[in-house]
């Protein structure tokens, strides 16, 4: 005869189970304090990722026949319109049509930012190592539109989409 023994609930630890343990256990504070935000930031990541990968297979293959200058602005200047229009979605969530001229332009003046950082940064590559092989003109790149995504984030946020932080008025 099989006898079923009730079983104790075992003590809670708030700890186990709680998700991964380590570095990134847990949301930081201000994270949990501001989740518009936080969304905000995955999809500006995302879409910075996407837009890195295209911008430098643009660069490669465009670099032996227009040089290096003329490659990153051209490879920056196709992107900026496609991780304008992401970060419409993704990372603001507009998904409708309306002043989406207006974003792209807004986010034309955004790029040059980024062109700002990257030419710069592979002139001074080419000043200091005139032989730099394209694996090091990527990684400036790279290093070149890191520094400037965090401008680039809060211009975005409080200039061409500063619209979704407005209350809509009734007219």
């Amino acid at each position: 005869m099989a006898t079923t023994a009730a079983t104790e609930p075992s003590p809670v630890d708030p700890d186990i189970g709680a998700g991964p343990s380590g570095f990134f256990s847990a949301r930081p504070q201000w994270l949990q304090r501001y989740p518009v935000l936080a969304a905000q930031l995955r999809g500006f990541a995302l879409v910075a990722i996407i837009c890195t990968v295209i911008s430098m297979t643009i660069f490669a293959s465009l670099r032996p026949l227009l040089g290096l200058q003329w490659a990153n602005a051209l490879s920056l200047f196709l992107c900026s319109v496609l991780n304008t229009d992401l970060n419409r979605r993704l990372s603001f969530g507009i998904t409708d049509r309306a002043l989406w001229w207006r974003d792209q332009r807004r986010g034309l003046w955004v790029m040059l930012l980024a062109l700002m950082f990257t030419s710069g940064s592979l002139w001074v590559l080419h000043e200091v190592s005139p032989n730099a092989s394209l694996l090091v003109e990527l990684v400036v790149i790279v290093a070149g539109n890191v520094a400037s995504a965090v401008t680039r984030f809060l211009m975005m946020r409080y200039w061409i989409f500063r619209r979704l932080r407005r209350p809509a008025t009734t007219g």
